[in-house]
């Protein structure tokens, strides 16, 4: 088995606001508001000076998630671990293996998950943290972990991801017929991401994934993140930086589990943003082994009787 890595005292006793043990320690990248300038970055567009993407680095304390006592759902906190092993031989180059075996397993845990009527799972990403720094990528290739804390869709762009699988499909192949659209826009619905290693008999030692305990969210603390593109523009929610911010993750993370989350929630009664980045422990040996993971984002539709 891999090598604990070794924490201090003083670590472990400072975890009291966490609830459990500090596990890691790291520097994580938050968003800083430029004056005159909206936050976001061109993605394969002209760069019209208009968007700035300027991070604000604070070294925070990190919790061990497999403590905490209950264990979190994502009803309670956003984030839950699960363990579901997975029939897939080969997350790389082999798009279709991922849609035609994964796909199908990701609907189960998230209809689980969630009590979900129906679940589509819309998009995936590969990731390869020895992929050098390119997050963009074509189907088939592995990008490079983010390492900006966010959650995938705003207010705004939740709901219009629904609209645009009607409109003009995923790249995935996955189109929702205009009916389908209307049903869902009157539901209650919600974005859940699963994220799991890929590789076999290797525990995540590299650029794990955080995520922020949502009871210490302040919406004032929310930034607008635009994504433009030569033919559209995305968006989602950075963060402000705040001391009240309380991070966890589950340490050395291996294949059979998945690290199900919630970005994004129709309902108002419960917690419906899970703020998340990868991050490098400060104290990482050097020949960590690279991390290599998939993430899949999927609606998770309720029934009528929950509208």
């Amino acid at each position: 088995p891999p090598a604990k890595r070794p924490r201090t005292a003083d670590a472990a006793a400072a975890g009291v606001g966490h609830g459990t043990r500090i596990a890691a320690r790291a520097q994580l990248h938050y968003q800083q508001v430029i004056p005159g300038k909206r936050v976001g970055r061109y993605i394969g567009a002209e760069d019209l000076g208009e968007l700035a993407d300027v991070h604000e680095v604070h070294e925070v304390d990190i919790g061990d998630a497999r403590e905490l006592v209950p264990q979190p759902t994502l009803d309670t906190r956003c984030f839950e671990l699960r363990r579901h092993p997975t029939a897939v031989r080969n997350f790389f180059q082999n798009d279709e293996e991922i849609r035609n075996v994964y796909y199908p397993e990701m609907e189960a845990i998230v209809k689980e998950a969630t009590g979900a009527e129906r679940v589509i799972v819309f998009d995936h990403t590969v990731r390869d943290t020895s992929a050098g720094q390119k997050l963009n990528v074509q189907m088939g290739e592995a990008a490079a972990a983010v390492v900006r804390v966010h959650t995938d869709y705003s207010d705004e762009s939740g709901p219009r991801r629904v609209k645009t699988l009607a409109d003009s499909g995923g790249y995935t192949g996955v189109q929702l017929t205009h009916e389908e659209k209307e049903d869902i826009l009157n539901r209650e619905f919600c974005i859940v991401n699963v994220w799991r290693n890929i590789k076999e008999g290797e525990p995540v030692q590299s650029k794990p994934l955080a995520v922020l305990e949502p009871a210490g969210l302040d919406k004032q603390d929310f930034v607008t993140y635009e994504m433009q593109y030569v033919e559209r523009k995305g968006e989602n929610f950075a963060l402000k930086y705040n001391p009240d911010h309380r991070w966890y993750f589950y340490p050395l993370m291996e294949k059979d589990e998945c690290l199900v989350f919630k970005t994004w929630e129709s309902r108002k009664d419960r917690p419906r943003y899970c703020f998340h980045t990868a991050f490098e422990d400060l104290a990482t040996p050097p020949d960590a082994p690279s991390r290599a993971s998939i993430e899949v984002r999927t609606v998770a539709i309720m029934p009528k009787a929950a509208k």
